[in-house]
């Protein structure tokens, strides 16, 4: 059953080892000051003091946890289980709510029950804003081609879901370690579900160099097109040979990240497999990065 009047919001926090952030983490959720908040974290088994600062909020948590798991799409999965009510979202324990966001959602959900709802996420470093990315265009094929996507923009700290789609799919598929929030949206989307979008910022993301997306770019960039491929009865078609231009423009991106890195010899493997994978791929990529190049 829909609540309307004040929807239940489940968060979820996976953590482990983020004692220096976690705390602002959990103060930019329990400030929301929402009175139909659930809000669970499934740490990992932290050996830093991540456990010592959940304990001082613990009589504000629906439910928490620290023991070991087999990584952050298990401790979702886990959080999920725990999760009750309409709009579920999660929010890594680097990462930030915005002020307000949880009642600008909360307003959305009661205008149109059961549809996505989408805002702005702002990037962040120590030295303040990065980007800031909006939240548009969220259609099934702008996820599927997503290299034809002219305007289109998606962030999950900012996306809240119905948490009932959530649950009917089976949740976060824990063979992904990168790509699963990715991954849940085009099985969302493909289930039916519009969007709603919200023109303010709901979450903060945080760049710092222990995060995923900063120390692992290479993985992120290399799992999407494999996990798009793997998806059956895929409603947007794609080609294989289109499939194969897309992850060898991919690795031939990470090819030269790694060589100007000083990882030469990464990068000429990288740079084979890109030829290997697909010869039309590599060379639109080449060309493509010199007229930017030439541009610049």
């Amino acid at each position: 059953m829909v609540s309307t009047q004040h929807p239940i919001i489940s968060i979820v926090t996976p953590s482990f080892n983020q004692g220096e952030f976690i705390e602002e983490t959990i103060c930019s959720v329990l400030s929301q000051d929402y009175p139909n908040l659930k809000y669970v974290i499934m740490d990992g088994g932290s050996t830093d003091n991540t456990v010592e600062v959940i304990r001082k909020y613990a009589d504000r948590l629906s439910y928490w946890e620290s023991e070991k798991d087999r990584g952050q799409s298990h401790a979702i999965n886990k959080g999920i289980a725990r999760c009750t009510g309409d709009i579920f979202n999660w929010i890594n324990s680097d990462d930030l709510l915005s002020p307000g966001a949880l009642w600008a959602v909360a307003d959305a959900w009661r205008k149109s029950p059961g549809r996505i709802v989408s805002g702005h996420t702002e990037f962040f470093n120590h030295q303040g804003t990065v980007t800031m990315i909006g939240a548009r265009g969220q259609t099934l094929r702008n996820f599927v081609r997503f290299w034809e996507a002219a305007d289109w923009q998606w962030a999950q700290p900012g996306t809240f879901l119905p948490l009932v789609d959530v649950k009917a799919l089976g949740a976060i598929d824990e063979d992904l370690k990168y790509c699963m929030d990715y991954h849940l949206m085009v099985r969302l989307l493909m289930r039916g579900l519009e969007v709603t979008y919200i023109e303010q910022p709901l979450a903060r993301f945080r760049l710092h160099e222990t995060s995923k997306t900063v120390g692992s770019r290479e993985q992120f960039r290399l799992e999407r097109v494999p996990m798009l491929r793997s998806i059956p009865n895929l409603p947007v078609a794609v080609s294989d040979a289109e499939w194969d231009r897309q992850q060898a423009r991919r690795l031939f991106d990470v090819a030269l990240t790694a060589a100007r890195g000083g990882r030469i010899k990464r990068g000429f493997q990288l740079f084979a497999r890109s030829l290997a994978t697909s010869p039309s791929g590599a060379t639109q990529e080449f060309f493509a990065r010199c007229r930017a190049h030439t541009a610049g």
